[in-house]
C-alpha cells in the first residue's frame, strides 16, 4: 500500500452513508510526492495527511494546531466499513456513483455476511435462521473494549445462518450472521 491513495490529479467521488445520512465526499491528492489528500463534503474541506497503519490509517488534521488521530478501518461487508476513532465505532457504506446505480438496478441479491468489525465477545444474538429481517435491523452485538457494537442487516431478507452464540469470542472479520436478500416480488400476484 502506498501513502498516496490515488494518482495525482485523479479525484475520487464517493457516496458515503452513515446512519442513513448520505454525503458525496471528494478525495483528491495534493501532490505526487505527498501523503496529503484534500477531503471535501458539503461546504467543508480539509487537507489531511493519511499514512497507512496496521488496521487503518493515521490521519493528521488541522484543528488550530495539528492534531494526530488514529482512525481504524475494517471491511465488514462488500462496500461497508467499520470506522473507529477515539473508542467510537461507526458503520459506513462507501461506494462510487456508478456502483450505487448498479446496485440499485440489480438489487441486493444473494447472501450478505455480517461480520465482526473487531475482535470481541458476542453479547447478543437477536435472530435465528428463518427469521425475516429488514435493512438496518439489529442482528447481533459484539462487545469490544467495553463498548457494545450493534451489527445490523445490510438488506431486507431472511436469515440463512447464525454462526455464533452469546459469549463466543470472535476475531475481526469473523462471520456472525448470513442474510439472504429478499427477492423482488414485483409482478407476482397470488
Amino acid at each position: 500500500m502506498t501513502s498516496t491513495p490515488t494518482p495525482p490529479g485523479r479525484t475520487l467521488r464517493l457516496h458515503v452513508e452513515i446512519a442513513g445520512s448520505v454525503r458525496q465526499v471528494t478525495v483528491k491528492p495534493v501532490s505526487v510526492d505527498s501523503s496529503q489528500v484534500r477531503v471535501s463534503w458539503d461546504d467543508t474541506s480539509y487537507v489531511v495527511d493519511a499514512v497507512p497503519r496496521a488496521g487503518g490509517f493515521s490521519l493528521t488534521m488541522p484543528g488550530g494546531s495539528w492534531a494526530s488521530r488514529e482512525v481504524t478501518c475494517h471491511t465488514v461487508a462488500p462496500g461497508e466499513v467499520m470506522l473507529g476513532l477515539d473508542g467510537l465505532h461507526v458503520r459506513a457504506r462507501v461506494g462510487d456513483g456508478r456502483r450505487a446505480q448498479q446496485a440499485g438496478a440489480a438489487g441486493a441479491e444473494g447472501e450478505h455476511v455480517v461480520a465482526a468489525p473487531m475482535p470481541g465477545r458476542v453479547v447478543r444474538v437477536s435472530v435465528e435462521p428463518g427469521d425475516a429481517v429488514t435493512r438496518g435491523q439489529g442482528l447481533a452485538a459484539v462487545e469490544a473494549m467495553k463498548m457494545e457494537n450493534e451489527l445490523a442487516s445490510p438488506v431486507d431478507g431472511v436469515v440463512s445462518e447464525v454462526r455464533v452464540a452469546v459469549d463466543d469470542t470472535v476475531e475481526a472479520g469473523a462471520a456472525l450472521v448470513v442474510v439472504c436478500a429478499a427477492e423482488s416480488t414485483q409482478g407476482d400476484h397470488d
